[in-house]
């Protein structure tokens, strides 16, 4: 007994606690927020937040608002179980009431079907993108086939870390240019005061459209939270040392660490929420400073974008525009083909119960399923980046709701007594999945026929 004892403390003194100060914060544990925020200055940032900066003008910050307030939740819930257990959530789904493991399987749906119209939709706004940067007859549908086949060849040898971080490069530059925008060219007093307050038409099909689509896309699906969940757990961080070192995370003495752990993962995500909080903003800010009340169409998507800066920095930064926001819908696009496919070869075996699935094959399969399909609807569909992002987001306002319920089960199921939330908390998810009911409701609401 005295030997175990002692083997038990060897065990605990060898913990590695995270680092306290701030830089070596930065050295150690930042970047999966980045990974997740890069996902979201895409579709998000590059076309919703000018569609409703344009149509609304300042008042679509406090729309963007509540819908960042209302949807944080999700993701500190899939935080605080990363952390907290030493898993990614969806090891949690199989604990979900029904029949078994229905939500792996919806879960799957989600990340081949739905993410197959995810793709389809910010491929083609890149594409349009690509398009204004090129001969006149290289169209948007050959520069969606060229450049998400191409992401997807990327993706299924795994050899585009070079051009991936090239791609951050020009999406981090893009952020700092926008940001910079908005100091060096704010909005007219005008356009401030006649917007900053104003009003919409709350049951109006413009308003209903467009704030469920940012619902659902801004500042991305929960799915994501699986997702990030990989790229936290992939650095070993949090309660899995004690599940490799077969120690329990229920026994008090280790409560320290798991408490350091999941402040340490939940300040990550909140450098990258922040982030793509301040930069959706400023987006915003610059489109009803140069296109409020003329919002950017299918026809002129890349030229109105485009000219989002040149207010503030001239000419030149047209094409500096133009070749960021390509960067960051093109980097999303890899991220989205990447994530889903890799989730997809995950939870296949745990779905079916079956380890000897090969996930690497699977991985690969959805990879190719999704280039296919996606790019054969964009050929049928014809050139409508806009039309399709809003279209494919307010169905993502329905779609992925479960998410959100299915971590704050497995957070209160799993999670050691001590880190499960606080009766704050409980109101907060309450009233915050309140509100993402309506966004889902909105959405329902649109795509039914039933406004618009």
């Amino acid at each position: 007994m005295a030997s175990e004892r002692a083997e038990d403390v060897g065990r605990e003194a060898s913990l590695e606690y995270p680092e306290t100060d701030w830089r070596g914060f930065f050295e150690s544990h930042f970047g999966p927020s980045m990974l997740w925020a890069l996902i979201s200055i895409g579709g998000s940032h590059i076309v919703l937040a000018p569609t409703l900066g344009g149509t609304f003008g300042l008042a679509a910050i406090w729309m963007f608002g509540l819908i960042y307030l209302a949807k944080y939740g999700a993701w500190e819930l899939g935080i605080r179980y990363n952390y907290g257990v030493g898993s990614n959530p969806i090891e949690g789904y199989r604990d979900l009431p029904g029949p078994k493991n229905w939500a792996l399987w919806l879960t799957i749906l989600v990340f081949t079907v739905m993410y197959t119209f995810i793709t389809a939709s910010v491929g083609m706004s890149t594409a349009a993108f690509v398009a204004a940067l090129t001969p006149e007859w290289f169209t948007a549908a050959w520069a969606y086939v060229t450049f998400v086949g191409g992401a997807g060849v990327l993706v299924l040898v795994s050899r585009y870390s070079l051009l991936e971080k090239a791609l951050i490069g020009f999406t981090v530059a893009l952020g700092v240019l926008v940001l910079l925008g908005v100091v060096v060219g704010p909005p007219s007093q005008e356009v401030v005061l006649e917007t900053t307050f104003a009003m919409p038409d709350l049951t109006g099909p413009v308003f209903v459209g467009l704030f469920a689509a940012a619902a659902g896309f801004a500042p991305t699906g929960f799915s994501t939270s699986i997702l990030i969940g990989s790229w936290s757990m992939a650095k070993g961080e949090g309660a899995s040392e004690l599940h490799e070192k077969g120690l329990d995370p229920d026994d008090p003495k280790y409560h320290d660490y798991i408490r350091a752990w999941i402040k340490t993962g939940r300040r990550d995500f909140n450098i990258g929420y922040v982030f793509s909080f301040l930069l959706i903003v400023a987006m915003v800010i610059l489109a009803s400073n140069v296109l409020y009340p003329n919002p950017p169409t299918d026809a002129n998507l890349a030229f109105a974008i485009g000219n989002i800066l040149s207010e503030s920095f001239g000419d030149w930064s047209y094409y500096a525009m133009l070749v960021g926001a390509f960067a960051a819908l093109y980097s999303t696009v890899i991220t989205l083909l990447d994530g889903s496919a890799r989730a997809t070869g995950d939870i296949l075996p745990m779905a079916l119960e079956d380890e000897s699935i090969d996930s690497e094959r699977v991985r690969k399969l959805v990879v190719v399923g999704v280039v296919v399909v996606s790019s054969a609807t964009v050929v049928a569909l014809g050139e409508v980046p806009v039309t399709l992002l809003l279209y494919v987001a307010a169905i993502l306002a329905v779609t992925e709701i479960f998410f959100y319920p299915a971590n704050w089960y497995v957070v209160e199921k799993n999670l050691p007594e001590p880190f499960r939330p606080s009766r704050a908390w409980h109101v907060y998810y309450v009233v915050s999945l309140v509100l993402v009911l309506i966004f889902g409701a909105m959405g329902a609401a649109v795509r039914l026929g039933f406004i618009g």
